[in-house]
């Protein structure tokens, strides 16, 4: 492993982030201009039910304004969200190019020889995007973003009712409007994030099965100043190229290709993270985890485990304290 294919990774990893920051740049400022026009209706239901002495649940429920805003809000987000399909597909497709390319440059560069990228074997993006049944016009990923309409009109609804429900004020009302109506941006930058990198990560992985005869797999490589702990668990372990990296949402880790004849020198995730301050090592694994893990309850590698998504299929998340200890769920209340 050479100092330079690690290099180029980082440069890798920071020229998609620059691409995603410009994406979620247009997506913040479309949202804020819908808001700005759903606002105002916002404000003068909140006045309505501040005028309106003792309001029941009931009547808010068949106040006009109620009705209509909640109607308003639907329309606005079926509207964004056409405009985010489009952003999400663009990001997708250019994720795709720069994935397939970057991983041709790595993996020459792994050889030794960065110039040898232009004689590896190319896949057509199409090809690739073809084979990501997520970017399917039809495929789960839109159904989800389809939903965020209604979803988050039933989050404000819930806002509004709660609020007079509990007799707070106008003021606490509209901070909880806001914060309902926020998630909606939440989620669909969460989206337009773990697409790009799960197409850009799957397109280099196509390049590495294409070039099987000189990349024998891949080593999983997270931003260990910053890993979750089941990415910490999972960086520097080697995987072959039949398997994707199916990091968390939003998540970042990038590939390294393991070419014929090198070999993986990278730092295991436990061993950097024992070299931690053990401040730091209990704030980012959770105090009592952190302990249990002491005690010698569970091993390091434990801290990863997966969870099935109705797009993505199988994703990698970090194992709850129960789980690592063979205790039952905690139950919900």
């Amino acid at each position: 492993m050479t100092d330079t294919v690690i290099e180029l990774a980082e440069k890798f990893k920071a020229a998609l982030a620059k691409k995603d920051l410009a994406a979620e740049r247009r997506l913040i400022t479309a949202y804020k201009g819908m808001w700005a026009t759903i606002k105002e209706k916002v404000d003068a239901l909140i006045l309505e039910i501040s005028v309106t002495e003792e309001i029941t649940i009931a009547q808010v429920r068949k106040l006009k304004r109620y009705g209509a805003l909640l109607e308003d809000i639907q329309t606005e987000l079926t509207r964004y969200g056409a405009y985010s399909q489009v952003e999400m597909s663009t990001a997708a497709r250019e994720a795709i190019q720069l994935g397939e390319g970057n991983a041709r440059i790595l993996t020459a560069a792994q050889l030794g020889d960065v110039a040898l990228a232009t004689r590896l074997n190319r896949i057509n993006p199409l090809a690739i995007e073809k084979l990501l049944g997520f970017l399917s016009p039809d495929g789960e990923l839109y159904k989800r973003l389809n939903k965020l309409p209604g979803y988050t009109a039933q989050q404000v609804a819930d806002a509004i009712i709660n609020g007079v429900g509990l007799g707070r004020g106008p003021e606490a009302i509209a901070r909880a409007i806001t914060k309902a109506f926020g998630m909606g941006l939440t989620d669909s930058l969460r989206m337009m994030r773990t697409v790009q990198l799960w197409s850009y990560r799957e397109a280099s992985r196509a390049s590495y099965l294409a070039n099987d005869d000189v990349v024998k797999g891949w080593i999983w490589y997270a931003d260990t100043a910053n890993a979750c702990p089941a990415c910490m668990a999972m960086h520097g372990t080697e995987h072959p190229n039949t398997e994707s990296l199916n990091d968390h949402f939003n998540g970042g880790c990038a590939q390294i290709p393991l070419t014929i004849g090198s070999t993986n020198d990278i730092p295991s995730g436990e061993s950097q993270f024992r070299n931690l301050p053990e401040a730091e090592q209990k704030q980012r694994m959770g105090a009592d985890k952190w302990q249990a893990w002491q005690d010698g309850a569970f091993n390091f590698s434990e801290l990863a485990t997966e969870h099935t998504d109705g797009v993505y299929g199988e994703m990698k998340t970090t194992t709850p304290l129960w789980e690592l200890l063979g205790a039952e769920p905690p139950v919900r209340k």
